[in-house]
């Protein structure tokens, strides 16, 4: 039967989701766990892909699953799991052709970020070291990306696809601890290569006073590249998938 698992990780110790040969990673350590529990081999499909040390605080994968176990298999793969993937529920569906990638509608993404030297936050939040932002620049370039259609500027190569615009529905920076965090939110019908992380750089070269707004405008609204030094990535360690959303399903977040 088509079930749909919902799931979260922290991807510190991983290479991504995506199966890799002689990598670890996410989709591997889920797979071949259940396949044991089922002692039949299978297989999952994720709803996205995630790099190597990004996070999960929402996904969701399918697979088929017999819906007649005579044991909580939610409670099963938690034991056998390892402590940095969360199982909280399988889910029957109808439909057996419900696929967890492709009828996602909107995915929402959150990256952290802090700018004093935190020991507890290496592997959940991005350190960045730097001090006095120009905040108010950073919010303004967010509403620069409220606006913006086609993202081929703040993507990794546009090239490989057939069109880079996406439909961003939210995108918001919130300031905490006196300026000292932040958390860059964003939701869209779908995300290019290195889009968020591509981004988050961007904003805090402007908040550096590093890169001019003006010419973050002008370069995001006329599609074209960034000179040399913006190119850069934020790191992985501060980006989570943190929400997925079907037009037949929705799940709150487990916090």
């Amino acid at each position: 039967m088509r079930q749909f698992i919902h799931l979260a990780y922290q991807g510190t110790k991983y290479r991504g989701w995506q199966r890799q040969a002689k990598e670890r990673s996410v989709q591997a350590t889920i797979e071949d766990l259940l396949s044991k529990m089922l002692k039949t081999k299978t297989i999952i499909h994720g709803c996205g892909r995630t790099d190597a040390g990004v996070h999960a605080s929402q996904y969701f994968v399918h697979a088929n699953i017999p819906d007649d176990l005579d044991y909580d298999a939610v409670e099963r793969l938690n034991h056998i799991l390892p402590d940095d993937i969360a199982i909280y529920d399988i889910i029957p569906m109808e439909d057996p052709y419900c696929n967890a990638q492709t009828d996602a509608i909107a995915r929402s993404y959150e990256y952290y970020m802090h700018f004093d030297k935190i020991p507890q936050l290496k592997d959940t939040s991005t350190y960045f070291k730097v001090s006095n932002l120009d905040v108010d620049a950073m919010q303004e370039a967010i509403k620069v990306l409220q606006n913006t259609v086609d993202f081929r500027s703040l993507c990794k190569g546009p090239d490989i696809y057939k069109h880079t615009r996406c439909n961003v529905q939210a995108v918001s920076l919130e300031v905490t601890h006196e300026g000292r965090r932040m958390l860059f939110s964003i939701t869209a019908n779908r995300f290019l290569r290195a889009m968020i992380r591509n981004i988050v750089a961007r904003l805090i070269d402007i908040g550096k006073g590093e890169l001019s707004l003006v010419d973050f405008t002008e370069v995001v609204s006329n599609q074209k590249e960034f000179d040399f030094p913006f190119h850069k990535q934020a790191p992985p360690t501060g980006l989570y998938l943190s929400k997925v959303i079907y037009p037949y399903l929705e799940r709150d977040v487990v916090k």
